[in-house]
């Protein structure tokens, strides 16, 4: 009896979540409510969307080619890698994002994490990984 009403309370749960992560739940326009401006809204949140997916996965792409063996060297190829996303993200939310506070963040990183760029190149310039 007790695994029922558990596994009842879970099913009724789990539907009102899909319910309300479904779209289904939201309050429903009048007619006269503003169509476009959710479409700008939602094309543009698509398109950022798109573009941090991007990022994402060309820098867990390229953080999982650092693996020459040397920690240092695959340390600096993975946090290049790793620092790149990092900038490529916060070009997203430039390009795309409205909020001050997370537009400054956004070019604070940047320019902290170009620093760090040009650190790390010229180590792995001066210290090649070597060839087998």
């Amino acid at each position: 009896m007790m695994i029922s009403k558990c596994w009842s309370i879970g099913i009724v749960a789990a539907g009102s979540l899909a319910f309300a992560a479904s779209g289904l739940a939201q309050p429903q326009s009048d007619g006269h409510g503003d169509h476009r401006a959710r479409s700008e809204s939602s094309a543009q949140s698509s398109e950022a969307s798109d573009a941090y997916r991007e990022a994402a996965t060309r820098m867990q792409h390229n953080m999982e080619l650092a693996n020459s063996g040397d920690p240092d060297i695959d340390f600096a190829t993975g946090m290049l890698a790793h620092h790149r996303g990092a900038v490529a993200m916060a070009e997203v939310e430039l390009a795309y994002g409205k909020d001050p506070e997370m537009r400054a963040l956004a070019q604070k990183i940047i320019e902290a994490q170009q620093a760090e760029i040009e650190q790390m190149r010229a180590w792995l310039k001066a210290n090649p990984a070597p060839v087998d």
